[in-house]
């Protein structure tokens, strides 16, 4: 069964920073990182991932908002994180009656995976699901999926329940999790959900930092995005062609939304794969290839696949229509769908049509066959130099 959610970049977000902050000494949300106060810091990683910024879930009297719109709990008494979920959940039932979840972030963890709201929905299938993030066999339900339709019994359950803990109230409902892997850094592997309580862990997140800091650089990426049958691959292939002929290294990604296979029945490789191997390694004089098998572990998420590249000038990515990477729509006559994609992704910077384009606003069109304008433009957008001879 599929997710129910089609668009994980309208999902409301909630940072949570309704804690005492008593191991720190002060308010952990002010806490500079590199420089930069924790909840400034985590709300723009939020906000690059979602069309909207998240709201804050913190105390009335809060000093700085960082812009961002204030939700006091909407239960007195400082009843611990779950407090925090309730009024988020009430908050989009009120605000957002659309949505099925609200996702919660705390105010405390700056290394959390950018992918990490659009990795959660694809593990929901009921309106009634709650999704939370695990990593390193541990549960991390702060990093949550959380259905607004259990607002009222999570109510309940907290004016009642003295205890108050959050696995407590995950037994009572169905829960997924979606496993996160750890960040290879250059001082070794990070857990993603590492939090800042204390002025020692503040340290230690510095550290981390530096190491990120000193892995090698992300690759320029730019994708293409539209409906079955809109052009993707035909745009994508012109595109490797011309950028190669301007003399730059080029790496591609595609999305599949069905199985797919580049083995054959009775190949060496397909005999090993069948005998269970984890990766099947192909390698010759002219190419190698790395098959990996999930065995119904998650899809890896979008970085996780980026950061398996060899360094490159530019990855065109193919599909991956919700990442939020700048990227061109792709639109054809034939299209299984019309429904422009645009209008609800702000990362689409441009379009490009086989007909007349009515409602691109601000954004620039090109004719779908114009693969010198498109590069040309990709080349201003990521930034690229060309490579000198």
């Amino acid at each position: 069964m599929s997710s129910i959610i089609d668009d994980p970049t309208g999902i409301p977000v909630f940072l949570l920073a309704g804690g005492n902050s008593s191991r720190m000494g002060y308010n952990k949300a002010f806490a500079l990182l590199a420089g930069e106060p924790l909840l400034r810091r985590i709300a723009g990683k939020i906000s690059q991932s979602q069309m909207s910024a998240p709201a804050l879930n913190a105390d009335p009297d809060w000093p700085d908002t960082a812009g961002l719109r204030l939700v006091p709990d909407v239960v007195s008494g400082k009843l611990g994180p779950l407090a925090g979920v309730l009024t988020a959940m009430r908050d989009t039932a009120s605000n957002r009656p659309d949505a099925t979840h609200v996702a919660t972030v705390p105010v405390d963890s700056p290394f959390f995976p950018a992918d990490l709201v659009a990795q959660l929905a694809t593990a929901v299938e009921n309106a009634r699901e709650i999704v939370i993030a695990t990593s390193g066999n541990r549960d991390h339900p702060v990093f949550g999926l959380w259905p607004v339709a259990i607002a009222d019994d999570l109510e309940a359950w907290l004016l009642s329940d003295d205890k108050r803990r959050v696995r407590d109230f995950l037994a009572r409902h169905p829960v997924k999790t979606v496993e996160f892997a750890m960040i290879e850094t250059a001082i070794g592997p990070l857990d993603p959900f590492f939090n800042i309580n204390r002025p020692e862990d503040l340290i230690v997140a510095e550290n981390w930092f530096g190491a990120l800091e000193r892995k090698p650089k992300r690759p320029k990426v730019f994708g293409i995005a539209g409906w079955k049958n809109s052009g993707k691959t035909g745009l994508a292939v012109r595109l490797v062609t011309e950028l190669t002929q301007r003399g730059y290294r080029v790496s591609t990604i595609k999305h599949a939304h069905h199985d797919f296979d580049i083995d054959r029945p009775g190949a060496d490789s397909y005999r090993h794969r069948e005998a269970g191997a984890h990766e099947v390694t192909i390698v010759s004089g002219t190419r190698y290839a790395i098959m990996h098998e999930l065995r119904s572990a998650p899809q890896p998420g979008f970085e996780e696949i980026l950061a398996r590249l060899a360094p490159c000038d530019l990855v065109l990515i193919e599909g991956y229509k919700h990442e939020p990477i700048p990227k061109i729509e792709t639109r054809r006559l034939e299209a299984a769908h019309q429904d422009p994609l645009a209008s609800r992704d702000p990362h689409i910077v441009a379009i490009a049509a086989d007909h007349p384009v009515a409602d691109a606003g601000s954004l620039t069109v090109f004719d779908l066959d114009d693969t010198l304008g498109i590069a040309d433009f990709i080349e201003t957008n990521v930034g690229l130099v060309k490579p000198t001879t």
